[in-house]
């Protein structure tokens, strides 16, 4: 697990804003410590060197939002394998 960042505050549609020290990924998916899905990655906005970034919360994790600043969130650090269809092989 890569380190994504710690969550600074909470916006008014109710995303966890973090700071970040890389760019991650649109979709991503972010964890807390114990490896628990938390959310995605919304939107990365800010300065290029240490961008913030928006994590739009599960529906069922969307409680006690407040209790979650100061908590590092983390995303996973191997590519995600993206399903769908095979190319064909030219003959």
């Amino acid at each position: 697990m890569k380190k994504l960042g710690i969550i600074s505050h909470i916006s008014k549609r109710g995303r966890l804003i973090l700071r970040s020290n890389s760019t991650p990924a649109f979709g991503l998916t972010a964890f807390t410590q114990d490896k628990k899905r938390l959310g995605t990655v919304y939107d990365v906005f800010g300065p290029t060197k240490m961008p913030y970034v928006a994590v739009k919360v599960y529906a069922k994790n969307s409680k006690n939002l407040e209790d979650r600043v100061g908590e590092t969130l983390y995303i996973p650090s191997k590519p995600i394998k993206k399903w769908g269809r095979r190319k064909r092989k030219k003959k």
